[in-house]
């Protein structure tokens, strides 16, 4: 098993895909089962029944309850076995398993893996994009990445493989090299998150955003500015404006990329992405989503795979000994700050969400 930190938030699914037919996900080299209550609240267990390990998705709910399709034994919600049809349909403390911290935000059903007792919701970063539909239209989507969920974040953190990796979003009649050199960076790092800070100014929109909202190929201020926060969440800041322009008076285009971790070596790839223009035309979203498919799905998760491919079966790149560029401080921070604090978890009381609670 991987060392993942615990007393975290994970994206664990859209809070669409939970209903009370339980679905089945790995996440952090653990199996889990999600539905939800009668009352419409989310719930999750681990996916082993304890009597044959088989899995408790195979199963049927019973009101609250989550009846293993095996041989019939019952879960409560807090993963205590409150039947046991054998013995009388008397409940088996001996069979309890156990449950996981859920919460909804942002259209997101969130999971704790770690100390029950220190799941707070405040920890959770705030993207105000997601909240305020009067201002922003949202597209998300999921992909499972067969590749470390690091090596995503290092993707994000690290744009100036756009210009090679993903030609639709060149620039009219600019170079990659005249783009690179028109792009100020700078890297803060703080407590509790990471800060990639990139400002290209003085070129043309991408030709995406020149097609898809008329924009001319004028010169502009382009921001992709990417805040990490631990584990595996990252904030990102894209927008494009013209001269004498506020933010939202031109295009912004601000995305929730949500990262967990399945095993070593495959990761759930969550990303909600908000804009502020021509929030209802579904031609927009259709195109955008071409866009998002292009670059994530046949572009940068192709690239990812074939870099953990690489690396076999360990999921840290730094154990390979990698050539770093001046470009590579965003990721590395990171990568040293989790590290960092996955030590400092390890070293403590471990809480590991692969054993249930028996």
């Amino acid at each position: 098993m991987g060392l993942f930190l615990t007393n975290c938030w994970y994206a664990a699914a859209f809070v669409d895909e939970v209903t009370r037919a339980p679905l089945a996900r790995t996440l952090l080299d653990t199996p889990i089962v999600f539905y939800r209550r009668e009352d419409g609240t989310p719930a999750a267990l681990h996916d082993r029944c304890p009597h044959r390990f088989a899995p408790l998705s195979s199963g049927t709910l019973v009101g609250d309850d989550l009846q293993c399709g095996y041989h019939g034994l019952r879960f409560d919600c807090a993963g205590r076995c409150v039947s046991n049809p054998h013995n009388d349909g008397k409940p088996l403390r001996a069979a309890d398993v156990r449950s996981f911290p859920l919460f909804e935000r942002y259209g997101v059903v969130w999971i704790w893996p770690g100390d029950a007792a220190k799941a707070d919701p405040t920890l959770l970063p705030h993207f105000t994009y997601l909240e305020d539909d009067s201002t922003w239209s949202v597209l998300k989507g999921h992909l499972r990445v067969k590749g470390n969920y690091q090596l995503v974040t290092d993707n994000l953190l690290d744009l100036t493989h756009a210009p090679f990796l993903h030609p639709g979003f060149k620039l009219p009649n600019v170079t990659p090299e005249q783009q690179l050199a028109a792009t100020t960076t700078r890297l803060d790092r703080f407590p509790d998150r990471v800060l990639a800070y990139r400002l290209r100014t003085g070129l043309p929109p991408n030709q995406a955003t020149i097609d898809l909202f008329g924009f001319p190929a004028d010169p502009c201020e382009t921001r992709t500015h990417m805040t990490w926060y631990p584990p595996a969440i990252i904030d990102f800041d894209n927008g494009t404006k013209f001269p004498g322009q506020e933010d939202l008076e031109g295009f912004c285009f601000p995305q929730a990329h949500l990262i967990t971790p399945e095993t070593e070596t495959t990761c759930h790839y969550f990303f909600a992405a908000a804009r502020n223009l021509r929030r209802d035309d579904p031609a927009i979203d259709k195109a955008l989503m071409g866009v998002l498919d292009t670059a994530f799905r046949t572009q940068d998760e192709p690239m990812i795979e074939a870099v953990q491919a690489r690396m076999g079966q360990t999921g840290d790149i730094d154990a390979h000994n990698p050539v770093l560029l001046k470009t590579d401080g965003p990721p590395v921070t990171a990568r040293r700050m989790l590290k960092e604090m996955i030590a400092r978890e390890q070293a403590g009381p471990r809480s590991d969400p692969a054993v249930a609670a028996e």
